[in-house]
């Protein structure tokens, strides 16, 4: 019988924040395909969470702004399935609206501590238990604003966090190839909940203000729709080709394929999930 590409049956993928609105689609494309997904994340989610398959779902409390709460996160996951598979670095945040005459140093502190620091030191402690059996799967969770100046111009110092997130992609690839450790990125466009409730409360929808709701989304599509316009219902000048709206399992199924055997001969990659809204020359 062949070989499912995309079966994780046995194998165990960690998610920071995992309890998020991408972060939640992510777990279920996972647990859908019964891995063990460990759901690392500061903020509880808003409802309980349960296993779609057959592996487990673990939630683990981690700040990935401290090395001290990552190394006990995986000294636990280890303890407990004794692999890491695959590690979705989806944790992550900017401000939403800080645009550069606006931007501080306390910004910039918090901003690199957490989208770089933190991505940087998790990956370090999980590479260093995929390189003792020699595999394992990096999916980095970037951005289209790192990828387009009209889409990272409201908040520059988050855009070119994420950026950085690209070259690092790259050259960690470049490291760790030949000790059979992929690394690539997906970069969301405009992503939408289905629900309030499918967040947590770290969320950027709960935390800044100037987003909405994701119901607010979701019925200003609607309305969008009906009068011809589609995509993103915050920026109708500036729609992606496809109509529909970006949902958190359309990330998953990204980072699923390049966590996957179905994606063993791509590393360094940069995948932009967008609708179209963005297309490289």
């Amino acid at each position: 019988m062949e070989h499912d590409a995309l079966d994780f049956s046995g194998r165990t993928v960690i998610v920071t924040g995992g309890n998020g609105g991408i972060g939640q689609g992510i777990v279920d494309v996972f647990s859908e395909r019964n891995a063990n997904v460990v759901v690392a994340d500061f903020a509880p989610p808003l409802n309980p969470r349960v296993s779609l398959g057959t592996g487990e779902l673990l939630q683990i409390r981690t700040d990935i702004a401290q090395r001290a709460s990552i190394d006990a996160m995986v000294s636990q996951v280890m303890a407990r399935f004794g692999r890491i598979d695959a590690l979705i670095n989806n944790a992550g945040r900017g401000e939403g609206m800080k645009r550069l005459p606006d931007v501080t140093q306390d910004t910039i502190d918090w901003i690199l501590n957490l989208n770089i620091n933190g991505t940087v030191h998790m990956t370090q402690a999980v590479v260093a238990e995929m390189r003792k059996v020699g595999s394992g799967s990096v999916v980095n969770i970037t951005s289209a604003a790192a990828l387009s100046g009209p889409a990272g111009k409201n908040d520059p110092m988050y855009a070119g966090a994420k950026g950085f997130l690209h070259s690092f992609t790259k050259a960690v690839a470049a490291d760790l190839g030949p000790a059979g450790i992929r690394v690539n990125s997906v970069a969301p466009g405009w992503i939408v909940p289905e629900s309030n409730e499918a967040t947590s409360e770290g969320s950027f929808w709960n935390v800044m203000p100037i987003m909405g709701k994701p119901d607010q989304a979701n019925a200003a599509h609607e309305e969008a729709l009906k009068s011809g316009f589609g995509g993103a219902p915050t920026n109708q000048n500036d729609l992606p080709p496809l109509s529909k709206l970006g949902r958190p399992r359309d990330i998953g199924y990204a980072c699923l394929y390049f966590a996957s055997d179905a994606a063993a001969y791509s590393t360094g990659q940069v995948l932009a999930v967008g609708g179209g809204g963005y297309m490289p020359g």
